[in-house]
């Protein structure tokens, strides 16, 4: 279970014979409330198969697939990254990053540029490449494979992991291993990081209220040592940093740590004591974990079920990512179909998920209305206590663009039993119910509800979308969401899709 971990101890033996082209990637400039997905091209120049084992963004607004299988000697494989800027990256120039790691071998970077209009309603601009020599349109990739098979991550509540190899400390005294006794907490967080930003007064919070009682806290990002420095020295700055600062430059403790769970974010706690992985996660849930490890009452155990799920649940948005590119450029729905069947199979525990999204696809892009509307209901009876699975198809009828027939009594069905098993108590399906109510015509409903789903929301963000949600319904002509036509993205590796593709519905 150790090796995979120890391995990226060991990186910097092995030659990486992946490059990433183009080497920069500027995705122009991309306005709030919107986003823009181009491909980079991975070629593999060794002499032995190259596996991707994850894609990391540096910042939450940036991610990317991976390709599944080993790219074969001289072969080349293709990744799709997003960006998605937030409201804190208004007028901002943004200068992202994304890291493939590879197994055995290390790490090869990407940047990724991009403006943020300080007007939310400016249009977007086109991308320009400048450095990147034009292509030739190129005929359809092969279909990928549809299958997905169930893994163990060696990243896990109850692991062993080594103390990390922090190259440069900024902050604090040099450390060489865990400290017998100690709950230490690695936080990955970048100094230009929008989430980073958004939750800095609760992180802070958390570590000087753990701090206190002993709880040891090293901050890491993967910038340059110099550059780290520079923002540690602006006025205002270590006041609100009582915690160890180091640079990992070479992502060698990103890769220790957050490889093996197949995904990757920015903030991101792990919370190790003894060696033994405890838990790792958002700091915004982490008070619980921490409190209980304070009273020595935490058992990571109890979080191994879960943490093995969402490792394999990121694993399958990548496969599903893959799969709907193939289909955007084929005008062929069927793969991803196929695909969603596997996913659900290997991960029944979340089972619900994966056939609302395939619900979605059914009765929008594949067209297929009449057998979509009836996988629906039978989904609907199935999962008749499932919440989040109701409400994720209500979501679909409601407001997905490429829906041409929106049963709109069978949206309020869903979205009434989703907020009674919510016992009124969850933003999400309030918002819901709040939507089904706009789409038909009753405002006072859905106001009612729009107001309740911001009463309940404490996440700033989610309350922010539900806020002009809230004004949609107050101000806003009343119905449901225009469909849209849906043309296939170009068989061009070069050419950005119009769209990433489907995804679960609603926020």
């Amino acid at each position: 279970m150790h090796r995979p971990l120890l391995r990226w101890i060991c990186q910097h033996v092995a030659a990486i014979t992946v490059v990433v082209e183009p080497a920069t990637l500027d995705l122009g400039s991309i306005p709030l409330g919107s986003e823009r997905s181009m491909p980079v091209t991975l070629r593999n120049l060794g002499t032995e198969p190259a596996r991707i084992v994850t894609a990391a963004g540096n910042c939450a607004c940036t991610t990317s697939t991976w390709p599944i299988e080993p790219i074969a000697p001289g072969a080349t494989a293709e990744a799709v990254i997003t960006l998605k800027p937030s409201e804190t990256q208004r007028g901002e120039r943004l200068t992202k990053k994304v890291s493939f790691v590879i197994e055995s071998q290390g790490v090869i970077d990407v940047a990724v540029i991009a403006t943020v209009p300080a007007d939310a309603g400016a249009p977007a601009a086109a991308p320009s490449q400048p450095s990147q020599p034009a292509r030739q349109a190129t005929p359809l990739p092969p279909k990928p494979s549809t299958a997905f098979a169930r893994v163990d991550p060696p990243m896990k509540p109850g692991a062993r992991v080594p103390f990390p190899t922090f190259d440069h400390w900024i902050v604090g005294a040099p450390e060489r291993a865990w400290t017998p006794g100690v709950v230490t907490v690695i936080d990955f967080f970048g100094t230009d990081c929008s989430h980073c930003r958004e939750y800095a007064d609760l992180i802070e919070q958390v570590m000087r209220d753990f701090g206190a009682k002993g709880v040891r806290f090293i901050a890491t990002t993967d910038e340059q040592p110099d550059a780290v420095r520079a923002w540690y020295s602006k006025s205002g700055v270590a006041e609100h940093f009582p915690c160890a600062i180091t640079a990992d430059p070479d992502r060698s403790v990103l890769a220790l740590f957050q490889h093996g769970t197949f995904r990757t974010s920015t903030p991101r706690f792990f919370i190790v004591k003894d060696g033994i992985v405890q838990w790792y996660g958002h700091p915004k849930v982490s008070r619980p974990v921490l409190d209980a490890l304070v009273a020595g009452t935490w058992d990571p155990s109890s979080e191994l079920a879960d943490a093995i799920t969402e490792s394999n649940v990121a694993r399958a948005k990548n496969a599903i990512d893959i799969v709907i590119r193939w289909c955007d450029r084929s005008g062929d729905w069927q793969p991803l179909l196929e695909t969603l069947d596997h996913v659900r199979a290997a991960i029944p525990e979340r089972a619900g998920q994966y056939e609302s999204q395939r619900f979605l696809i059914m009765i929008g892009l594949a067209g297929q209305i009449e057998q979509g509307y009836a996988f629906g209901r039978a989904v609907a009876k199935a999962r008749a206590g499932e919440m989040e699975t109701l409400r994720a198809m209500a979501r679909a009828i409601l407001e997905t663009p490429f829906v041409k027939v929106r049963d709109l009594d069978f949206a309020m069905e869903l979205a009434v039993a989703a907020d009674a098993l919510a016992k009124g108590t969850d933003a999400r399906a309030a918002d819901t119910l709040a939507l089904a109510n706009y789409a038909t015509g009753h405002r006072e409903v859905a106001i009612t509800n729009g107001e309740r789903a911001v009463r309940l929301e404490t996440d700033p963000s989610m309350k922010r979308k539900y806020e002009q949600a809230l004004q949609k319904y107050r101000t806003g002509p009343m119905g449901p969401e225009p469909s849209k036509e849906h043309e296939p993205a170009p068989a061009d590796a070069a050419a950005p899709p119009p769209r990433r593709g489907p995804r679960p519905p609603g926020p």
